[in-house]
């Protein structure tokens, strides 16, 4: 009898965990968007064509696929570009521990973004070999779709910060040095856009130095920033 009443009056754990209005665990954004971008980057090899055996024409086939050296280039140049924000993304959302409707939100914008790149990279392959306002369309559309891919991960990483989404207990120096490492991004992505005006192939060069950069794991800038505001906190 003393059981039954203790049952009613006090719920399962279970249920004391979902309260009223709680929104959706962040683990199942980081998995819808895992899987956005999974499918974003097996796009991009749809850009590879095998060359048809009468269309060579008489020239061997060794010769053909080396003249399709620049969509090799920029496939492998994308595909590495896409896997660098996925990682950047799962970093990002290691220190998430909750939502709300504008994450949500500003995280499908974010995806947005990455989805338009298999399109922005058929662009730069096909006419990287133009003329010259050809191959400095094609690289501004490129370079343009990156500024926007790092406005709008600095748009859910600003907004999670100021939202309190974050772990409480994680480390404010390393969020702060998180969040100066990635405004670099479009600001630098903004650089090579407008390299492209000057030197197509410097902006393309450019791409790949950042790719290198933000594919490291912590990176010097990002441990430097963090050390210093640690020893400012120490002496304040």
């Amino acid at each position: 009898m003393t059981e039954g009443r203790h049952d009613a009056v006090d719920p399962p754990r279970e249920v004391e965990a979902l309260a009223p209005g709680e929104m959706p665990s962040p683990r199942r954004i980081e998995a819808f968007s895992d899987g956005v971008f999974s499918i974003i980057i097996t796009l991009l090899v749809l850009d590879l064509h095998v060359p048809r055996l009468t269309a060579l024409h008489g020239a061997p086939l060794a010769a053909v696929l080396l003249d399709q050296w620049p969509v090799y280039v920029a496939f492998m140049l994308s595909f590495l570009q896409v896997g660098v924000i996925w990682a950047n993304h799962h970093s990002m959302f290691h220190y998430i521990h909750r939502t709300d409707h504008g994450l949500l939100v500003y995280n499908l914008l974010l995806l947005l973004c990455v989805a338009v790149l298999p399109f922005t990279t058929a662009i730069l392959s096909e006419y990287i070999r133009g003329d010259d306002a050809q191959r400095r369309i094609a690289a501004q559309i490129y370079s343009g779709a990156l500024v926007a891919v790092g406005v709008a991960f600095n748009v859910v990483w600003q907004h999670a910060l100021n939202a309190r989404l974050v772990h409480p207990h994680s480390d404010r120096h390393r969020l702060y040095a998180l969040r100066r490492h990635w405004l670099l991004a479009p600001v630098l992505y903004a650089v090579a856009f407008g390299l492209a005006f000057v030197n197509v192939y410097v902006s393309v060069t450019m791409y790949a130095v950042l790719l290198f950069y933000y594919a490291l794991p912590g990176p010097t800038v990002l441990r430097w920033i963090t050390a210093s505001q640690a020893r400012k906190a120490l002496t304040e």
